[in-house]
């Protein structure tokens, strides 16, 4: 328990280091409680079996992904049974593995995942059957499985798992088998760095709809600047936002809850519309609309009449906006 408090803290302080710098990578951090079903050998010499033994300890890893859904993660795990084989004994176990992560899904998504196959050293400390004094011993170690993030925050996030299958060799000198054993975990997940996934296209740019007769004209006064078409511009302006520019509005993520209108330009399509600065859209004609990536992909193929639903406060509504491109 002592060792999971210091891993915590030091989670924490790396968290806080990141978030005062621009990370590049995406990096995730996960500290928590662990579960080791050990498969303990059996004795030859001895005539017994091998038996499952229960370990409890804490499970420790950072992630860093270098691709779109590829990265590398390096795990730290420790476990320890008292009165290990109704001894006097204790027995532990500590791991220390490397090896390649697979993302699934991106991280504009609430619920994620992972799965990854580590290699590297466990060292462990055993009692054989009939034995007066425990052996520690040090063996080659692979695990494989996965897990599933929950983000509570876009920083923190509760993760199940990972839930491995890991094999260790332990005490083959003595003539007894391999190891088969199962582990599971679940705690805190910290992530910082590389918001946008690396490798997303950005949303094509909409052009402003046409320009109204003199007459509408005049009467709101000169037409409003067109908003950035270019690729790159339309990804994000610095202290601004995304640009939506077939609404006519500049919007930024609101804690994967829906796009927070923080512009709207004037004369456009969402003046039209009523729509504010401050307005958080939620959906697009009934479909949830979480980030401003996904309101950007909800438009891109939209024309005519849309429906647009807003949270204004705590005042939920629906608006009709007329999209031409």
């Amino acid at each position: 328990m002592k060792n999971l408090v210091h891993l915590a803290l030091a989670a924490l302080f790396l968290l806080g280091s990141a978030s005062a710098q621009n990370i590049p990578l995406p990096v995730d951090i996960f500290g928590g409680y662990s579960y080791l079903s050990f498969d303990f050998p059996a004795n030859p010499s001895s005539g017994t079996t091998s038996q499952r033994l229960a370990f409890n300890g804490y499970d420790f890893s950072v992630a860093v992904s270098l691709f779109h859904h590829l990265g590398v993660e390096g795990d730290i795990s420790g476990h320890s049974l008292n009165d290990c084989e109704n001894t006097t004994f204790n027995c532990s176990d500590f791991s220390y593995m490397f090896g390649p992560r697979y993302n699934l899904r991106d991280r504009s998504s609430r619920i994620t995942g992972f799965v990854h196959a580590l290699v590297g050293r466990d060292n462990g400390t055993l009692v054989l059957t009939n034995s007066s004094s425990s052996l520690s011993d040090t063996s080659i170690a692979f695990a494989g499985g996965g897990a599933v993030d929950y983000w509570l925050f876009r920083h923190i996030g509760i993760q199940l798992g990972p839930v491995d299958y890991m094999y260790t060799r332990h005490l083959n000198d003595f003539g007894v088998p391999s190891q088969n054993n199962f582990r599971a975990a679940a705690g805190v997940a910290f992530r910082f760095g590389g918001e946008l996934p690396s490798g997303e296209r950005a949303p094509k740019s909409q052009p402003l709809p046409p320009e109204a007769p003199s007459s509408s004209k005049s009467r709101r006064g000169p037409a409003p600047a067109p908003l950035p078409t270019t690729q790159s511009e339309a990804v994000s302006i610095p202290g601004r936002g995304m640009p939506i520019t077939s609404l006519g509005v500049i919007v930024a993520p609101q804690e994967f809850d829906g796009a927070k209108v923080v512009e709207v330009v004037p004369g456009g399509v969402a003046e039209m519309a009523s729509l504010k600065a401050g307005d958080l859209i939620k959906s697009v004609d009934g479909k949830a609309v979480k980030t401003p990536m996904e309101l950007a992909a909800e438009l891109s193929d939209k024309s005519g009449k849309v429906r647009i639903g807003i949270l204004r406060g705590t005042f939920a509504t629906e608006t009709l906006v007329l999209i031409s491109h």
